[in-house]
């Protein structure tokens, strides 16, 4: 497994608080002959990481299949699926933070660059639901 573009969008730290929701954005690629599972992602920064068919659907846990030898974008955009950072503990300003994804085959820890959200970046941030 690959991932690819991985950033999570902020809005600038004068404006975040404790408890806002966040939008975590990445492609996964998987290189294998067999189809692979993401089935949790998580970070000590935030109570939780869930996923979201599109903007307006439905938290849900993190269960997405990856096909054997396919891309699978969860990248931002209008009704696009994505991850969803929800309610973290402290503004994360720009500070880099380390998530944990769980395949399948293993876990992996990377240290995810936080980016600014600028207005008609293409969707808004998440919402606190």
């Amino acid at each position: 497994m690959r991932l690819l573009h991985v950033h999570i969008l902020a809005p600038p730290m004068a404006q975040q608080k404790s408890g806002d929701d966040l939008g975590l954005y990445l492609t996964l690629v998987n290189d294998s002959d067999t189809p692979q599972k993401l089935d949790g992602v998580s970070t000590v920064h935030a109570e939780r990481v869930v996923y979201r068919a599109s903007s307006s659907a439905p938290q849900q846990a993190v269960n997405v299949t990856i096909p054997a030898r396919a891309t699978l974008s969860l990248q931002q955009g209008q009704g696009r699926p994505h991850l969803e950072v929800i309610d973290i503990h402290r503004p994360l300003g720009a500070t880099p933070i380390d998530v944990t994804f769980r395949f399948t085959t293993g876990t992996t820890t990377l240290r995810i660059p936080v980016l600014p959200l600028e207005r008609g970046a293409g969707s808004p941030t998440p919402t606190h639901s």
